[in-house]
């Protein structure tokens, strides 16, 4: 029997097949109007089902309407008291950033002036190999470019929350990226601050997604308000469904206001087999959401080059070995220092006898992996500036300030870690205290040789000179600096 729109449950079952029969019909008349469709819809009830069914019939509908569509909210129920809160194009009803675009309760971080914005120069990405560079206007993106920001976890959570992280990713203090290709071109930004295309559409991306505030009402809806069902439903959501691959408007990530672009050369052909290939991805099923086998940026390498790669994993794999050799050379040093009761055991006794072998273990295990990391890395990214360089992707300036940016990352991170490594069993005797040392020296080091680099950067170069180099010209916008050299 159908159930009142005042209903515990908050359902109105009798509209289902009307309200999913209507959009269907829609989707079949390019001229019908979607939104006045909507509009006369909401005079009716419209539960949580009823939501979720108007959309997945509206998900078959033309990308321009249903660009229109998503920017029109279904409504709720209208209570006694007057119209209530509008739902979200989020899952089952839920508020993303762009609803609060659209909604002019705010606006996007975007919404600034990028005429006087001072660009910093590129930067290397975690492979030591791809560069990335800040986007300072988004009315320069096309459709088939790759863009990452800054890995957050909790995006969507609170607009100050992902200012905070994407500002702590644009000083090189976060070093792990999410992956996603823009699907058509930003013509223009709007009043507030949405990404917008040459029709007035709203700028879409395709990538493995999801928000905290979607998986909570995705795992609630499954657990059916049963708390006995929700511990499973959490597990099956968290190792199946954590993510979705789909599309989704780029001001999703309007609190987010560092963007990069990777560098790469791109005919108008290439970008047209991306968004081809992205599209085609999106509209098959694909395996499921894998952290490790199957993540944003294995997606993202596969739409572009053709091949499952995710340089973000190889790195964590690379320094898990690192760590595990640097947990063998701690472990010989303490069969050296600490366990000299032990030797009836032929290792034991031979470090008794000659006792230098348990410190040179540890150096080789420990020191040398660092060492060698500094050097292989610099002379990849050397190897990758210089190839870019000859594509012109990058400037001379640009080239010279990363190499020698770079150069004084392998020299000072390098020296520091070993030096702490070095002084760690003189000067501290407790084995988890080492451990942690030898573990986290490397990325402590780097976090602050980065700080200093940038805030050199921002607060010394780019005011007084207006650019992160002082070799060449000056900035061309600033004729006075010109003369001056």
């Amino acid at each position: 029997r159908p159930k009142p729109c005042g209903s515990p449950l908050g359902q109105c079952d009798s509209l289902s097949a009307v309200a999913t029969s209507q959009l269907r019909m829609a989707s079949h008349e390019p001229q019908t109007d979607l939104p006045a469709l909507v509009k006369s819809m909401s005079g009716h009830a419209i539960g949580r089902h009823e939501v979720a069914a108007s959309k997945a019939a509206a998900s078959s509908v033309a990308s321009p309407a249903r660009a229109r569509l998503s920017e029109k909210a279904i409504s709720r129920c209208d209570g006694d008291d007057g119209p209530r809160e509008r739902m979200g194009s989020g899952w089952g009803g839920t508020r993303t950033p762009t609803d609060d675009f659209v909604d002019l309760r705010r606006k996007s971080s975007w919404c600034r002036d990028v005429s006087s914005a001072k660009a910093l120069p590129p930067r290397v990405y975690i492979d030591n190999k791809t560069l990335i560079r800040e986007v300072q206007d988004l009315s320069k993106l096309k459709r088939g470019d790759h863009c990452v920001i800054a890995l957050n976890v909790l995006r969507a959570t609170t607009p100050l929350g992902d200012w905070a992280i994407s500002w702590l990713g644009s000083c090189e203090l976060i070093y792990l990226y999410h992956h996603f290709i823009v699907l058509d071109d930003v013509e223009h930004i709007d009043d507030a601050g949405v990404p917008r295309t040459a029709d007035g559409q709203m700028a879409m991306i395709v990538e493995w997604g999801n928000t905290i505030p979607e998986a909570a009402a995705e795992v609630l809806s499954t657990s059916a308000g049963r708390l006995c069902r929700l511990p499973m439903t959490m597990l099956n959501f968290l190792f199946f469904g954590k993510a979705k691959f789909s599309k989704h408007p780029l001001a999703d990530y309007g609190d987010t206001p560092h963007i990069y672009l990777v560098l790469a050369k791109q005919t108008p052909e290439e970008r047209e087999r991306i968004v081809a290939e992205a599209l085609r991805m999106e509209s098959q099923e694909q395996r499921r959401y894998h952290v490790i086998f199957n993540n944003c940026e294995h997606a993202c390498h596969k739409i572009r080059y053709g091949h499952h790669h995710s340089a973000q994993i190889s790195f964590l794999c690379w320094t898990a070995f690192r760590l595990l050799l640097g947990l063998v050379g701690l472990m010989a040093l303490k069969m050296n220092q600490d366990w000299a009761e032990f030797a009836d055991t032929c290792y034991s006794a031979l470090c008794l006898n000659h006792r230098g072998w348990g410190t040179a273990a540890y150096h080789i295990f420990t020191s040398v992996p660092v060492a060698l990391q500094a050097m292989i890395s610099y002379i990849l990214l050397m190897r990758s500036v210089l190839c870019q360089r000859q594509q012109s992707l990058i400037s001379r300036h640009e080239c010279c300030h990363l190499l020698g940016k770079e150069l004084g990352r392998a020299i000072v991170v390098g020296s520091w870690t070993v030096l702490a490594i070095c002084l760690t069993p003189n000067m501290v005797s407790n084995f988890l205290l080492r451990l942690v040392i030898c573990s986290f020296a490397y990325i402590v080091s780097d976090m602050v040789y980065n700080c200093f680099a940038h805030a050199f950067m921002r607060l010394v170069l780019l005011p007084a000179y207006g650019r992160v180099w002082l070799l060449g010209p000056a900035d061309p916008c600033s004729p006075k600096k010109d003369k001056a050299v």
